[in-house]
């Protein structure tokens, strides 16, 4: 290049090898500024694009990132919605139970809904969601944990319940008639001569054909007749408990049948050797006669 005219033109040859001929140009100085002015701006707009393709470089594995947490997030939440809905059963197993209880011993069933914890509002960070799924976790262990043995107390209680209710149902502590004692349980004098001889149950005097009421639920295991005690009922209450009911006018029941405690089984009469309408009512304890009175009473 060659400089012409105090600067203000550049002279640009152009000189092939082995040739004679040359090709001149003359470019103005503001043709060089202009070429220089868009070089700078082309390195600018260069580095601007590495700077923008890093950063975009740096989101994208941002993404990934996020990508490969939510993927775990993901799993980890159907773990749980897997645990909360086993739970969800345990827990309405447990209202069940709790239902059956409360009725078993007369209580009205408490209307109380399950409190939830609200759920947070707003972003988290995947760490934080991380924590906070954590925490969920941690507390659907602790309660995992603790229901199935609440569900075993509960369990053992229905049945003691139950057993409980079953044997004051069996009891026989329900008065079969109302009326008088005319004659006690043990020694007396025999209303049939001067001796003296053991009366096996107590005499309740009622009028005839008034109702004879099971004393406790049970299956009669004999109906019919007696020599010395007419027409008689004999229950079987389990737990080791029989009762007698002798003297009756008429039979309401049969052999094999299940009776409740307050059921009508017979009609108060004289039937047998008997001196006037009452009811002869005795009760033993795995074979061995016991005084009605104690069981009547309540005192077991």
């Amino acid at each position: 290049m060659k400089r012409l005219r105090s600067d203000r033109h550049f002279t640009l040859l152009f000189v092939p090898e082995g040739r004679k001929n040359v090709w001149k140009w003359f470019l103005p100085a503001w043709v060089l500024h202009t070429l220089i002015i868009l070089l700078a701006i082309l390195m600018l707009s260069l580095a601007g694009s590495i700077v923008t393709v890093c950063y975009l470089k740096k989101k994208v594995n941002e993404l990934h990132y996020i990508e490969k947490i939510n993927k775990v997030q993901a799993e980890h939440i159907r773990q749980l919605e897997t645990k909360a809905s086993l739970l969800q059963e345990k827990v309405e197993k447990i209202d069940t139970l709790d239902s059956k209880v409360r009725s078993l011993i007369g209580l009205d069933k408490e209307n109380k809904q399950h409190k939830s914890n609200a759920s947070r509002s707003g972003r988290l960070r995947p760490r934080e969601q991380m924590q906070t799924l954590e925490q969920i976790e941690n507390t659907l262990n602790l309660v995992e944990n603790i229901v199935p043995k609440q569900e075993r107390k509960l369990e053992t209680l229905a049945k003691e319940i139950e057993q409980h209710i079953d044997y004051q149902e069996a009891l026989p502590s329900h008065w079969p008639v109302r009326g008088p004692i005319s004659s006690p349980f043990g020694e007396r004098k025999s209303p049939f001569g001067h001796h003296t001889r053991f009366h096996e149950g107590i005499d309740i005097a009622a009028n005839y054909g008034a109702e004879v009421q099971a004393a406790g639920s049970g299956r009669v295991i004999f109906a019919g007749w007696k020599p010395v005690y007419g027409k008689t009922i004999i229950i079987d209450h389990g737990y080791g408990f029989t009762s007698f009911y002798g003297h009756n006018s008429k039979l309401m029941v049969s052999e094999g049948d299940k009776v409740h405690k307050g059921e009508v089984i017979a009609r108060v009469g004289s039937s047998g050797l008997s001196t006037g309408p009452h009811l002869h009512f005795q009760i033993s304890l795995y074979g061995q006669l016991r005084n009605p009175l104690e069981f009547l009473n309540g005192e077991v």
